[in-house]
This record gives structure tokens, sequence and C-alpha cells, in this order.
């Protein structure tokens, strides 16, 4: 059995590591041009890496979600891995009423260019063609 300092140990580890994987996710997330869909999966994959579950050998012991649900289904059936998933799907309901509420709370970053004081616009500009010197 471990101890309790162990314990925590592995979780902070976990959590460290999960924080920085949620980071990368986020990173990659960028490129997803669909508000919806980016918010979505960042709540989905926060939810699917930091839910916790008891251990089934030692109920005292809190592990990850997802490692408690696979390692169940494996090892003694989906019968008794249907409480950590009623959890984890619980979670990825809770990711789409997240991702719906971030949607209505975030600015969606559009401005519009004629709303933008402080820029003069000149009758005058230079064709995109072609190239404007600088006079001395």
């Amino acid at each position: 059995m471990i101890n309790l300092d162990d314990y925590r140990l592995a979780w902070q580890v976990y959590m460290g590591v999960g924080a920085l994987a949620i980071a990368v996710w986020f990173l990659l997330l960028r490129r997803i041009s669909s508000a919806f869909v980016r918010y979505w999966l960042f709540f989905a994959a926060a939810a699917f890496l930091f839910i916790p579950g008891r251990h089934p050998a030692s109920p005292e012991l809190w592990v990850p979600g997802s490692a408690t649900a696979v390692l169940t289904v494996l090892t003694e059936g989906i019968e008794d891995a249907m409480s950590i998933l009623l959890v984890l799907v619980a979670g990825q309901i809770l990711a789409l009423i997240l991702a719906a509420a971030t949607m209505s709370w975030v600015p969606s970053g559009q401005t519009q260019a004629k709303s933008r004081p402080g820029v003069k616009k000149s009758a005058k500009l230079a064709p995109n063609n072609e190239r404007k010197e600088p006079s001395l």
C-alpha cells in the first residue's frame, strides 16, 4: 500500500502533466475555425483528464476517472465500470453546456473596420502592385 505522501505526489505530478497537456491541446485547437467546436473540444479534454473516480480495489483512493473506466472495463467488464462511465458522460455533457455558455459570454472578436477611431483614411492610396519609394 502507498502512504499519503506518495499519493499526494502522484496527484501533483498528474495534475501538472495534465495542465501541460491541456495547454498544448489549447494551442492545437487554435487552428479550428469554429469557436463552438474549439470550446467544446477544450472542455471535453479537460473533463476527460481531470474527472476523478474511486479505485476499484481500494475505495478510499481517488484515481483519474478515464484510467479507472478503461482498466475496469478490461479487467471486470462493462457492468462494473458503468458508474464511472456515467460520470464521464456527465462530464462530457457538462463540457457541451460550458461550450455553449462560453459562446454567449465571450465576444466573437469581430470588429467593424469602419468604426476605427484614430485611423485616418487617405484619399490617395498606392495600389498594392506598385511600390512607393520614400522621398528624401
